[in-house]
């Protein structure tokens, strides 16, 4: 299953993705993790070192090409081989996890375009990587702009993460009407961060209201604060803190669909 996180800035999608990964690997699943945000941070969440994250070479737009099909329509396919392609970007993680991360903005000219070519790649590699594992995993860029371009139109499975704030389920909300534009299959949300049960109520509230579908509700954790201090992963931290049994419930949904 293709699957991509999404969600406004600081809402938790990369710490949700990394989690999710690393507890579907330890179910014996090949993963393939993808870090489509142009502030990587996905390494360091998955559980890799600092000092192997900061040695990652980053993959560079030019991994896609377009080309004429049978058709005469024109596709995105990889300039390289797979084997080249995990060779030269590819990155091991624990368990049984391959990590590849897209380049930066540093990587590009302002004014370049290099976003627009950025997001064309990510949403080549996920196509053309479907057969590498059992899943993909995406952590999309902060925002809307990779919705707007098409870029996860190729996934299976979005998870929207959103907080007990007005503007993040906003913003949550309008990502759900953009990504059932594209037609996405399983489209859900995950309501992160509530410290209470009003925190909580005001979510279902709204996504009720709005007809989007919860599939997990992960309470504020102190834990991954500690994780993230300590330079852990927060699987790595403690994973029988409350938000990693939390994730665990999108991980149990995707071991049975």
């Amino acid at each position: 299953m293709r699957i991509a996180t999404v969600g406004k800035g600081g809402a938790g999608k990369t710490t949700i993705a990394g989690t999710l990964a690393r507890i579907l690997a330890k179910k014996e699943n090949k993963i393939l993790a993808i870090d489509g945000d142009p502030n990587p941070n996905l390494a360091l969440t998955l559980g890799i070192s600092r000092e192997k994250a900061n040695n990652i070479n980053f993959i560079p737009h030019t991994v896609m090409k377009l080309e004429e099909d049978d058709y005469g329509e024109k596709v995105l396919k990889m300039a390289l081989s797979e084997n080249d392609l995990f060779e030269k970007y590819g990155t091991k993680g624990p368990d049984n996890i391959d990590l590849i991360v897209m380049g930066h903005p540093a990587d590009g000219t302002a004014g370049s375009g290099w976003m627009c070519a950025s997001h064309r790649a990510v949403r080549g590699l996920i196509v053309e990587l479907t057969g590498y594992c059992k899943h993909t995993i995406t952590d999309m860029e902060a925002g809307l702009e990779h919705l707007k371009r098409g870029t996860a139109k190729n996934v299976d499975m979005m998870i929207i993460v959103v907080e007990p704030y007005y503007r993040s389920l906003e913003a949550g909300m309008r990502t759900f009407k953009l990504a059932t534009e594209l037609n996405i299959k399983h489209l859900y949300v995950v309501s992160n961060k509530f410290t209470n049960e009003d925190d909580e109520n005001a979510i279902k509230s709204f996504c009720e209201k709005h007809s989007m579908p919860i599939i997990s509700n992960i309470p504020y954790d102190s834990n991954l604060i500690e994780a993230e201090r300590n330079e852990k992963a927060p699987y790595d931290y403690n994973s029988e803190a409350p938000s990693i049994k939390a994730i665990n419930k999108i991980s149990d949904w995707i071991s049975t669909h």
